[in-house]
C-alpha cells in the first residue's frame, strides 16, 4: 500500500470510529465528570459524614445553596433565603438545623400557580464508633446521590433553557436521618398552598446500577397513586426504564421524605397529602448506614444518563395536564 493511500485509509478508519462514538454515547448537558466531583465534595471526609447538628451540615447548606443560586434558582414566594431554619429535640437536647429550597417559576400562565415539589435530603449519620480505621459513613448513595440529581437537573433546564410549565419546587432537607425532620418541617411550614401542588417526586440512592442494571431506576409508592402511570408515558422508545416489580418498593414509600408530604395530615385511618414517590435504583442495599457508602462504588455514566432523563422528564410532567391523584382509599387530596 502506498503511503498515501495508508493515510486515506487511516484518516477514514477514525471517522468511522468517532462516528460509532457519537451514536453510541450521549452527550448530557450534565457529565459523568460534574456529578462525581459534586459527589466526591458532599461526599468527603471532611463532611465526617453530615450528622445532623454538626458544623459540617452547616457548610453542607450553605454548598447546597450556593449551588441553587448558580443555577438560576429563585428563592421561594415570600422567603429573603434559600435557607430554612429549624430545630428539633433529640435526646435532651435541641438540634439546629437548615432547608434549602429554591424555585424556577413556570412559564405556562395556566399553570405556573401550580407546583412540582422535587427533594431530596442531604444528611447522613456521621461517624460509627468501633468501626475501625474508616469510622466516617460518607453517605455517598444515601444521599448526595439524591442532592446531586437536584442540582443536576436544575443546571440542566438552565443550560438547554428549558421551560416548565408548572412551577418547579426543589427542596434539600437535613434530618431526616432522625426521623424526616426537615421535610416534615417544610410540609408544615410551606411558601405554597399544597392544594396546588400536583407532586413531589423524592430522589434517593440514584448512584449504583448493578441491582437493577444499567438504564433503570424504581418508584416507591406506584400502588397508591397515578403518579407511575403519568411518569410511564414518557419517552415509551428511551433507554431508560421505570421497574415496578421491585417488592420493597411498598415499604420504602414510608421510609423516605415522600411520605411527609402524602401524609400532611391523618384522620379516621385516612391520611390527606399529596401524591409522592420516590425514586432511586438501589432498595436495601449492603452498604447503606456504613462506612462502605463512597462514591467510588458509582456508575457515573448511568448516573448522568439518568439526570438527564430526569430532568426532561420533569419539563414534559411540568406540562402535563392529566391529574395526578391517589388510587387508594386510604389516601386523599387536601383541599
Amino acid at each position: 500500500m502506498k503511503p498515501s493511500s495508508l493515510k486515506i485509509s487511516i484518516l477514514m478508519a477514525s471517522v468511522l470510529l468517532l462516528t460509532c462514538i457519537g451514536l453510541t454515547e450521549k452527550k448530557t448537558a450534565v457529565s459523568a465528570a460534574d456529578l462525581k466531583n459534586w459527589i466526591n465534595y458532599l461526599s468527603s471526609d471532611q463532611m465526617r459524614g453530615r450528622a445532623n447538628g454538626s458544623p459540617e451540615m452547616k457548610v453542607a447548606s450553605n454548598w447546597v445553596a450556593d449551588r441553587f443560586r448558580e443555577e438560576g434558582l429563585i428563592t421561594p414566594p415570600g422567603w429573603n433565603s434559600y435557607i430554612q431554619e429549624y430545630s428539633f429535640a433529640s435526646r435532651q437536647r435541641q438540634v439546629a438545623e437548615r432547608n434549602v429550597v429554591g424555585m424556577i417559576e413556570g412559564s405556562d400562565p395556566k399553570l405556573k400557580d401550580q407546583f412540582i415539589i422535587l427533594s431530596a435530603h442531604f444528611d447522613h449519620i456521621g461517624i460509627k464508633r468501633n468501626a475501625g480505621a474508616d469510622s466516617i459513613c460518607n453517605g455517598a448513595d444515601d444521599n448526595a446521590a439524591g442532592t446531586c440529581t437536584l442540582i443536576g437537573i436544575a443546571r440542566t433546564i438552565r443550560l438547554l433553557k428549558l421551560k416548565p410549565g408548572r412551577s418547579v419546587i426543589f427542596a434539600a432537607f437535613s434530618g431526616e436521618e432522625s426521623g424526616m425532620r426537615g421535610s416534615r418541617y417544610f410540609a408544615s411550614n410551606a411558601p405554597v398552598p399544597f392544594n396546588k401542588v400536583y407532586a413531589d417526586i423524592n430522589f434517593e440512592m440514584t448512584g449504583h446500577s448493578e441491582e437493577l442494571g444499567k438504564g433503570k431506576y424504581y418508584m416507591t409508592g406506584c400502588n397508591n397513586s397515578t403518579l407511575d402511570d403519568v411518569i410511564s408515558q414518557f419517552d415509551k422508545k428511551g433507554s431508560i426504564i421505570l421497574v415496578d416489580t421491585i417488592k420493597s418498593a411498598e415499604q420504602l414509600f414510608y421510609a423516605s421524605d415522600n411520605i411527609s408530604f402524602s401524609r400532611l395530615s391523618s384522620k379516621d385511618g385516612i391520611s390527606v397529602g399529596i401524591p409522592s414517590g420516590t425514586f432511586a435504583t438501589s432498595t436495601l442495599a449492603p452498604w447503606i448506614h456504613t462506612v462502605r457508602d463512597e462514591s467510588k462504588l458509582f456508575d457515573f455514566e448511568n448516573y448522568a444518563s439518568l439526570v438527564d432523563y430526569f430532568s426532561r422528564m420533569l419539563v414534559w410532567l411540568s406540562e402535563k395536564k392529566t391529574p395526578v391523584d391517589w388510587s387508594v382509599k386510604s389516601f386523599a387530596r387536601p383541599e
